[in-house]
């Protein structure tokens, strides 16, 4: 089944979360024009008839409109959210005039050790991040008759 989707309605950051949320059902397959997003989706499963294959589509679209509301409330609040952040760091360092730091923290001893925690924090992250990741394809929402191509 193949969907029609306009790139003013929807981001294609939203369309991949959305196929990667649905990747245990369906394939996703993306294709992309100036205005247009193209999605084709195939069922995983051998089995699955038109209904069902419908039923697929729009449960990608409800997650599809999941993932765009989630940027849109996010952008919405990101003012508010920095403000709360700041606030944040600034109480927890004691605000406009902080304490100095434990004079214990300021030793070679203290300063090594901190520096090889980083390390192996570094080398823990670049040993268990994929070393690349597949793209899971696209599904998108229920569509109406005419956005079918």
């Amino acid at each position: 089944m193949k969907l029609k989707l306009s790139k003013k309605i929807y981001s294609k950051d939203a369309l991949l979360i959305a196929a990667q949320v649905l990747s245990n059902k369906v394939n996703a397959y993306l294709e992309e024009s100036k205005s247009d997003f193209t999605v084709t989706i195939e069922a995983k499963r051998r089995d699955v008839d038109a209904a069902q294959l419908s039923a697929l589509a729009g449960e990608f679209g409800n997650e599809l409109l999941n993932q765009e509301y989630r940027f849109l409330v996010g952008r919405f609040n990101a003012k508010i959210s920095s403000l709360i952040v700041t606030q944040t760091l600034m109480a927890a360092r004691g605000g406009e005039s902080p304490a100095a730091a434990p004079a214990e923290e300021s030793t070679p001893a203290f300063k090594k050790l901190v520096a090889d925690m980083v390390r192996n924090a570094e080398a823990e992250v670049a040993r268990t991040m994929p070393r690349k990741i597949s793209d899971q394809g696209t599904v998108l929402p229920p569509m109406k008759e005419q956005d079918l191509v």
